[in-house]
């Protein structure tokens, strides 16, 4: 049971997560839903995200391995479009 801090729901119970922008380095850009990714081969119709259990046409939750980069299209756990905030300014 994973529960998720955003949308505070058990994530594989969940129809998806709440809408949270993406920090990139152009600015914040609206997240793609499930389903709706052009880089990703597509999963059978009607099924969960196989890492955090979205339903089609809602919102990965934050982490996931399959949601992609709204900006460049790659995986978005690992573009480098992503701002890390957590890294401060030396």
């Amino acid at each position: 049971m994973a529960i998720c801090k955003y949308c505070e729901h058990e994530m594989h119970n969940a129809d998806g997560c709440v809408k949270l922008l993406i920090k990139t380095i152009d600015g914040e850009i609206e997240p793609i839903l499930y389903g709706s990714e052009t880089s990703n081969p597509p999963e059978p119709e009607g099924h969960r995200c196989h890492d955090c259990g979205a339903l089609p046409g809602h919102y990965h939750h934050v982490g996931c391995d399959w949601e992609e980069c709204p900006r460049c299209h790659d995986q978005l756990i690992s573009c480098e479009c992503q701002v890390d905030e957590t890294e401060k300014e030396e």
